[in-house]
């Protein structure tokens, strides 16, 4: 199967799972990291099928049901909560002109090698 794109919900939650940061450039990612990343974005996807999606406002599935993803999600709309996995607080940046959310510990921002 393929997907023309994850979106940013499963994107910022994929990240975080793996760890990334968001201003990341996928050209600067390391074997294990494009195999971490690829696990996070398989994981979250298969979480939000089986909790038939996330619903913000008045979304619902064709079955009529509100999906109940929204309430699993790690870091996505969760701006200056703790994160779950060390407690610092979610950020919230922009990233081509759209809201992304992380966290500044576990996804560290990159640092840039100087090369002499």
């Amino acid at each position: 199967s393929f997907i023309a794109g994850v979106g940013n919900i499963y994107a910022d939650e994929a990240l975080w799972r793996a760890r990334l940061h968001p201003l990341r450039a996928a050209d600067t990612l390391h074997e294990r990291e494009v195999r971490r990343l690829h696990r996070a974005v398989r994981q979250v996807l298969r979480q939000g099928i089986a909790n038939r999606g996330s619903s913000f406002s008045d979304y619902v599935g064709a079955d009529g049901q509100p999906g109940a993803n929204a309430e699993r999600l790690a870091v996505y709309r969760r701006t200056e909560q703790p994160c779950y996995r060390c407690g610092s607080r979610i950020a919230r940046i922009l990233v081509g002109q759209r809201s992304t959310h992380f966290c500044p510990r576990c996804q560290p921002e990159p640092v840039a090698s100087v090369h002499p």
